[in-house]
Order: structure tokens, then sequence, then C-alpha cells
């Protein structure tokens, strides 16, 4: 029987916590103490970087077990924002440490200590290890053989490791809430990575700030006309999570509508400028999908919208000729126009490299098909790169490239037929769920178009094997199998069919759906879009 309480005798829990707050301010005053320590120790040796660290370290640990969905939104805004995930990296030794490799082993700890849900994700969970698997066992045998050194390996295949925040969704964020959270903020960085593009397109000196060495980010060059090329991390969520953006528009009203609005002109814009015809033409795809499985308030809306764009686009084009308008709408209609002129694309030497890349690397896959020949090896391709001293180039050397785009032939090389019938269980599965959800929710068919995108595009595009892409899929794919996992545990028949947007008393009462389903789907709210809205 529970105790009553008295303002003349504390309770044994008013007692307890009491006693706690002490222990509370002690334990912070011991902190600060171990940080002064070291800070002193630091003035007098040179150690203070170890003692700091591990301090900072600790914290940190903790603050991840206390705030995981704010870790989480830390983790995806260091590999899709507008810096490239590998730019924050820290050599201690000769390892290269990584903030968002080090937030994921948090969240994985924790999802495996102390989850929400126990839960690995069913199949595309077991896939997802299997695959994993494939390449760890093809990246230790080209090492034993001398194939590979370990550092090329495990260089070549660390992005894939961030597929795994798959099982820190499913495990730590089992709400629908937790998931719109995450889907929310995805889309906030991905919107403001499109700011800075445009900024960056037109000629903002961010150019030397935001481009890591090695890699061609900002192109002016291969821009057209004044606008430059620019392909920041966050360019990968956008195009992820473009459909869902506009799912979550078109079913809101009012101020809610208007802020996804920004989000969408922002995930736009970035896409706009960086000239990327895989992704055009993939948005092009997306809309027929989302037209067919999306359902009729989404098909309606997205005609409406159309329309207005179309218009809206014609009078800028007939009215704006001689304005500056003309000259930023121009040149991305003239680069997309090449999308219908398949010929004329196919001889460009960009398309070419490939297409030769993919012959070499396919010879060598034949003769590896069981398990590849693991991540970091070389597979017969090779390219120029220039010998400088100082600033002065004074030749050109072959040497072998570990990438390929490809990927669906670069995860052959790596992982062989069993990781890459693995990887792609993986990604189908979420999307097959995604198109047969029943009741149908359109946010998660543009979850499942937004996987099947990215699948489509990886033939001719690296997009499997780099950071910012991983962790997206991730993402996507875990938010699809919590959603199945949660209409399951509700109690939902598979075989029920309910129309886009049925009222589900009416339903009931005349008998198109089950009261007992009725009354479940009255309490189980795993849309992402709010029921309400």
């Amino acid at each position: 029987m529970p105790s009553i309480p008295t303002i003349t005798a504390p309770t044994w829990s008013a007692t307890t916590r009491r006693a706690a707050e002490p222990l509370r301010i002690g334990g912070f005053a011991v902190a600060v103490l171990v940080l002064e320590l070291a800070l002193a120790h630091g003035i007098v040796g040179p150690q203070i970087s170890r003692y700091v660290f591990l301090f900072f370290g600790l914290f940190a640990v903790a603050f991840v077990f206390r705030f995981p969905m704010v870790t989480a939104l830390i983790f995806l805004g260091l590999t899709d924002f507008v810096f490239y995930p590998t730019m924050f990296a820290h050599n201690v030794g000769s390892l290269s440490v990584r903030p968002h490799e080090l937030a994921l082993a948090c969240l994985l700890a924790v999802a495996v200590i102390r989850p929400k849900k126990q839960t690995w994700g069913g199949k595309p969970g077991i896939a997802l290890g299997v695959f994993l698997a494939c390449v760890g066992t093809s990246a230790l045998l080209a090492i034993k053989s001398g194939d590979a050194s370990l550092s090329d390996a495990f260089n070549a295949a660390r992005p894939l490791a961030l597929l795994a925040f798959f099982y820190v969704v499913v495990r730590l964020f089992p709400s629908a809430r937790d998931r719109r959270l995450l889907m929310l903020g995805t889309a906030v960085v991905a919107a403001l990575t499109g700011l800075i593009a445009l900024l960056v397109a037109f000629g903002g000196s961010f150019e030397s700030t935001l481009q890591p060495a090695g890699m061609k980010l900002i192109s002016p060059e291969e821009g057209v006309g004044s606008i430059a090329r620019v392909r920041l991390a966050g360019l990968s969520a956008g195009y992820a999570l473009f459909w869902y953006v506009i799912v979550q528009l078109v079913a809101r009203k009012g101020l809610p509508r208007l802020l996804w609005s920004l989000l969408l002109a922002g995930i736009a814009i970035d896409i706009a400028v960086s000239f990327n015809r895989n992704m055009w033409l993939g948005l092009a795809i997306g809309a027929l999908l989302m037209a067919v499985l999306g359902g009729a308030m989404v098909r309606n809306r997205m005609a409406v919208g159309a329309a207005v764009a179309v218009a809206g686009l014609a009078v800028l084009m007939v009215f704006g000729s001689s304005s500056t308008n003309n000259s930023v709408v121009q040149p991305i209609i003239k680069r997309g126009a090449t999308i219908l002129n398949p010929g004329k694309t196919s001889q460009e030497s960009s398309l070419q490299d490939r297409a030769r890349e993919t012959d070499k690397a396919w010879a060598t896959a034949r003769q590896n098909l069981l398990l590849g020949v693991g991540a970091g090896a070389p597979f017969g391709v090779e390219v120029r790169q220039p010998i400088s001293t100082g600033s002065f180039i004074i030749g050109i050397k072959q040497v072998p490239q570990t990438f390929l785009h490809n990927q669906y032939l670069y995860l052959l090389l790596i992982a062989g037929i069993p990781g890459l019938l693995a990887f792609v269980a993986f990604l189908g599965i979420p999307v097959v769920e995604a198109a047969r959800r029943s009741p149908r929710d359109p946010a998660i068919t543009a979850c499942g178009v937004g996987i099947a995108l990215i699948m489509i595009s990886a033939v001719v595009a690296i997009y499997f094997t780099v950071e910012d892409m991983t962790a997206v899929l991730g993402l996507l794919a875990g938010v699809i199998a919590a959603d199945r996992e949660g209409r399951a545990a509700a109690g939902y028949d598979s075989d029920l069919v309910m129309l886009d947007e049925p009222s589900t008393a009416a339903s009931a009462a005349s008998g198109a759906v089950p009261a007992r389903a009725a009354s479940k789907s009255a309490a189980y709210r795993s849309t992402i879009v709010p029921a309400s809205k």
C-alpha cells in the first residue's frame, strides 16, 4: 500500500531525492576539479591533450546516453551538411579519427546497452549484418594475400559502417514522434545546405573553406554560364528526402505549410545548382512513382503544384528574357535539356570514361564472383595522377583506382555475390514494404521512393559508398523498418486495405473495416504525417 505524503515525516522517495542532490553537486565539483587539474598539469607538461581529450571523451559518452536524439541529429549534421565529413578528422597516430564515426559508435553502444525496443530491424537488419560481414571477410582475405594494405582496406570500407545507423533508428527511436523529429532535422540541414550552395554558386567566397583537399565539390568550370556547379554533402540528404518534404508540405496548412515550403525551396535550389542530371532524372522518376504509389491526395496536389510551377516558369521565360532572372534559369534548362538527348549525352568524356572503367572492372569481377577482391584492392582500373615538386608538375603516373561509378559492380568487387545480394535485400525490402504498406502512408511511401531513387542513380554515380549517402540510407531504411514493426505490434492485419484518408469510425460502421482494427487504428499513430494534420 503506498505511503501517504506528509509535511512532518517525508516519505522514503523524498528523502532519497534530497540525498541525491548533494551527490549530483559533488559529482559536478569533482568533474570541474579534474578539468582544472588537467589544465594545470598541461601548463607544466605536454600531456594536456591526453587529459583534456579523456575528460571530454567521458563527458561526450555521458551526453550520448542522456540525449541520444540530439546526438543522432548531430551525427546527421556532421555527415550531411555543408562540410564533407572527413574535414573534421583528427589524426591520432596513424589513425584518422572522425567525429561522426565516434558519434555513431556511441549511439550503437546505447542501442545495444539501453535500447527502447528489443529489435534488430527484421529481415533488412539481418541482410545488413550479412553484407557488412561479407565486406569484412573479403577485406581480411585481401590483406592476408597482400592485395591490399590494412590502411587501404580500412579506409575504403569505413564509409559502409554508417549504414549501421539503421540499427540506431529501430532500437532507439521506435516511436513515430522520434522518427518525425529525425526526418525534420535532416530536412532542415538539407535546406540550409541549399542556401549556402546558392551563395557559392554565384561567387560566394566559401570555396577554400568548404572544399576539402583532394575533392572537387565546387567547380566553376563545370557550371553553366555564371553559375558554378556546387555539390556539398547535404545534397545527398536533399535528394533522398525531396519527396518526403513534398508530402509533408501538401499534408499541412497554415504556418507549418509555409515552413515546409521553405525547406522544399532550399532543397530544390541545392539540387538545381548541383547540375547533377542523375538527380534531375531521378526526381522525374520519383514523380511517376509518387503519382502511382502516393495515393489520391498526393497525386491531386502534385498535379496542382506541377501546373503552378510550369505556369510560373513560362511567365519567367516569356517576360524575363532581358532580366537577370533569365540568366539564372536558362543555364539550368540548357543543362536539363541534355537529358532528353541521350545521343549527345553519350558522347561526353565523363560517360565514356565510366564505360571504360566498367569494362575493365567487370573483367576482374568475373574471376572473383564469390568473395570479390576486397575493399581497397586494385581491380584493373588506373587513373592518371600528376607528379609534382612544389608548385611544378614534372610528370604523370598511373595509380590504381579503388572506386567505381557503377556501385553495383563495385559492391560485387568488394563483397562478392553474397554481399551484393545482401545489400540489395537491405535496401529492397524496405522499398517493397513502403510501397505495399496498408493502410497507406504517403510519407512512408516517400521514404521508399527516396531509397529507390538512390538505387537507380547508383548505376552511374558513387552513392552507396560515401559517408553522406550511407548515413541517409541507414536513416530511411530504419524509418521504414521501425514503422512496419510498430504497426505489427499494434496488431494490424497485413491484408487490411484502407483508402488514403478514411474515416475509421465510418468505415467500421459500414463494415468496410473490422471494428477491432478500427479501434487499433484510433490508438495507433505510426505515420510520419500526424493524423490530425
